[in-house]
């Protein structure tokens, strides 16, 4: 669906599992961010993904680099 799943009740949903306490679901947040592309360009998710790279999961940083490389 790309950025047309960018409606608000999913970006407020993806705001709050992308500081989930389990790493796989911060992980899998932070792809879907990716593929919402310039409709999650704000600077709160932004910020977010800014944080997931110092996260101690590998998976949930290279989930969070590939989506600011997007």
């Amino acid at each position: 669906l790309g950025a047309a799943a960018a409606t608000p009740d999913i970006l407020a949903l993806l705001t709050k599992l992308l500081t989930d306490s389990n790493k796989d679901v911060r992980s899998s947040a932070a792809d879907a961010v990716s593929h919402l592309r310039a409709a999650a360009a704000t600077s709160e998710f932004l910020a977010q993904l800014a944080k997931l790279l110092a996260d101690s999961n590998e998976d949930v940083r290279s989930s969070a680099a590939d989506a600011l490389g997007k």
